[in-house]
């Protein structure tokens, strides 16, 4: 069986790391009365990222529509008030971590593959 070479190596690192950069992680946050409530929303594309409904129901577990009750105009600005309290955030910390978990996982198995290909006889 052959190893893969360099730049096959390479050629994966970066698939992976445009995987991470058009799926980005992002999260949700409820800031109500000084206290907040974070929430991790997944991966999304980032031209499609999660919307503050998503959010609001990942951190509450139920959506607006199931919570409010009341007339048209109530239920709308109760709605609006909620909805302006939860913010929907793309997770530069985590994106960074995996940037560099991608390039250290791709050059430790590019120095195995070098040191392998030099133990073996040509």
């Amino acid at each position: 069986m052959t190893m893969p070479g360099p730049k096959h190596v390479l050629a994966l690192a970066a698939a992976v790391f445009l995987l991470m950069v058009f799926f980005p992680p992002y999260f949700g946050v409820y800031d109500q009365a000084g206290s907040n409530l974070h929430m991790p929303l997944g991966w999304h594309p980032i031209w499609s990222p999660p919307s503050q409904a998503d959010a609001y129901r990942a951190i509450h577990g139920e959506s607006l529509d199931s919570v409010l009750a009341g007339s048209a105009a109530e239920r709308s600005r109760v709605i609006e008030e909620r909805l302006a309290l939860t913010r929907v955030g793309f997770n530069k910390v985590m994106f960074v971590f995996q940037v560099v978990v991608v390039a250290l996982v791709a050059s430790a198995v590019a120095v195995i593959v070098g040191r392998l290909r030099g133990r073996q006889p040509k």
